[in-house]
């Protein structure tokens, strides 16, 4: 469960650094006063650059929301049980297992809203792209 949050905290780490290595790249086309029509299409290319990288995480971020919703998804399935025992049959450790199993939906779900929240916050991934 905690693979979720390493991964898109390892993500936001890599798309820190990519912005970094973006910015640094114009910088260093501003500094080389480029005079031809060149400097527009570089302009260009970077914003399409940028737009895919961010196409490619909001999808990666749906992803692992789908993940999420497939695990809690089947962790229902494991809670039909609970409707088969009876009021007699429900001995402690039952209801511990299900007491367990709904925690696992909450964080399950805290998850995909998490990962949804980061990819609806990404800057527009159709701007400049063709």
């Amino acid at each position: 469960m905690a693979h979720e949050f390493d991964v898109l905290g390892n993500e936001t780490a890599e798309d820190e650094n990519l912005a970094t290595v973006i910015s640094q790249i114009r910088r260093l086309i501003d500094g080389a006063s480029l005079e031809c029509g060149c400097r527009a299409r570089v302009d260009e290319l970077l914003l399409r650059f940028e737009s895919l990288t961010a196409r490619q995480r909001e999808k990666r971020m749906l992803d692992q929301a789908r993940r999420q919703r497939r695990r809690i998804a089947a962790i229902m399935e494991l809670l039909h049980e609970l409707d088969e025992i009876g009021y007699d049959d429900a001995d402690r450790s039952v209801l511990v297992e299900a007491r367990l199993l709904f925690e696992d939906i909450a964080e399950a779900a805290r998850q995909g809203a998490r990962l949804l929240d980061v990819a609806s916050a990404l800057p527009s991934s159709k701007a400049g792209v063709r």
